[in-house]
C-alpha cells in the first residue's frame, strides 16, 4: 500500500493556508517575468497596498517554487532566475510609488541644468550577478547622477536638495521592500558596500562615487564592483545615468591593467 501523500514542509503548508484565496494566481505558472508582474497588478488590483502587495507577491513565488524546485526537479538556474526576476521587479515597483509621493511632496529632483535627475539603483553580489537564492538578501547602492534641488510641489514649497530627495527614497524603498509586516517581508537589504559603509549617505552622486573611488577606494571593493549591475528602476537600465555610471566604475575596477 502506497504511504499518503505528503502535504509538503510546513512553511508550504503555512502560505497554502494564509493565502488559499491568492493562490489560483500563480498556479501551474513558470514564474516568468511577466507572470510576476501579472501577480503583483493582480493584487493592486483587489485593493492591496503597494507594501502588501509585493509581500503577497513574494510569498505566492516561494509557495511556486516549492513546487517547481521539489516536485518538478527545476534547474539552480530556473530559481535564482525567479528570484533575481522577483527582486528586481520589487525594486522597481517600489521606486515608483515612492518617486509619486515623493514628488508630491517635494517637486522632481533637479540638475543645475534644469533636467530631471536619474536614480541609479544598483544590485551588488548575487542580485548583481543574478544569483538570488530563496534565502539571499540584496546588497544595493543608490546612485543619482547630478547633485541639485528639487523644483517644489504645486504650492512652490517644499524644495530639498536632490540628496535628501533620494535619501528619503532609499528610506521609502527599503519601507516597501525590506520590513517585515504580517505578510514578511520581500528581500533583507544590505547597503553596507555603498562609500563609507553604513558611515555613508544612504544615496551618493556620479561625481562623489568618483571621488571616493580616487580616495578611499580599496581593493575589495574594486573586486566587489565587478558584480555590479543597475537593476532598477526599469528606465534607468541603459539610461544616460547608467553609461555614466559605467565610465566611472570600469577604471576604479581595472584600475590596475589601466596604469
Amino acid at each position: 500500500e502506497q504511504p499518503p501523500r505528503s502535504e509538503g514542509s510546513r512553511f508550504g503548508q503555512r502560505i497554502r493556508r494564509r493565502y488559499a484565496a491568492q493562490l489560483p494566481l500563480c498556479q501551474n505558472s513558470a514564474l516568468q517575468r511577466t507572470a510576476l508582474h501579472e501577480i503583483l497588478q493582480a493584487l493592486l488590483a483587489q485593493g492591496q497596498d503597494t507594501g502588501a502587495a509585493l509581500r503577497m507577491t513574494r510569498q505566492l513565488a516561494m509557495e511556486r517554487l516549492l513546487h517547481l524546485d521539489c516536485d518538478d526537479r527545476a534547474p539552480l538556474a530556473e530559481v535564482t532566475r525567479v528570484m533575481t526576476e522577483l527582486a528586481e521587479l520589487a525594486l522597481d515597483q517600489a521606486y515608483r510609488h515612492s518617486y509619486v509621493a515623493l514628488e508630491q511632496q517635494h517637486g522632481s529632483p533637479r540638475t543645475p541644468q534644469g533636467e530631471v535627475s536619474q536614480l541609479c539603483i544598483i544590485g551588488m553580489g548575487k542580485l548583481g550577478a543574478r544569483e538570488l537564492n530563496v534565502s539571499s538578501d540584496i546588497d544595493l547602492i543608490y546612485v543619482y547622477d547630478q547633485d541639485g534641488e528639487t523644483s517644489g510641489n504645486a504650492e512652490g514649497r517644499g524644495r530639498i536638495s536632490n540628496q535628501e530627495f533620494f535619501a528619503k527614497m532609499v528610506k521609502a524603498i527599503y519601507a516597501l521592500v525590506g520590513d517585515t509586516t504580517e505578510h514578511g517581508m520581500v528581500f533583507r537589504v544590505d547597503l553596507a558596500l555603498r562609500p563609507n559603509g553604513n558611515s555613508g549617505p544612504p544615496a551618493v552622486s556620479l561625481g562623489a562615487l568618483e571621488e571616493y573611488f580616487h580616495v578611499q577606494g580599496r581593493e575589495w571593493e574594486r573586486f566587489a564592483w565587478l558584480k555590479s549591475r543597475v537593476v532598477a528602476p526599469a528606465q534607468a537600465i541603459g539610461s544616460a545615468c547608467a553609461q555614466q555610471l559605467r565610465s566611472v566604475v570600469v577604471p576604479f575596477v581595472f584600475r590596475r591593467y589601466l596604469d
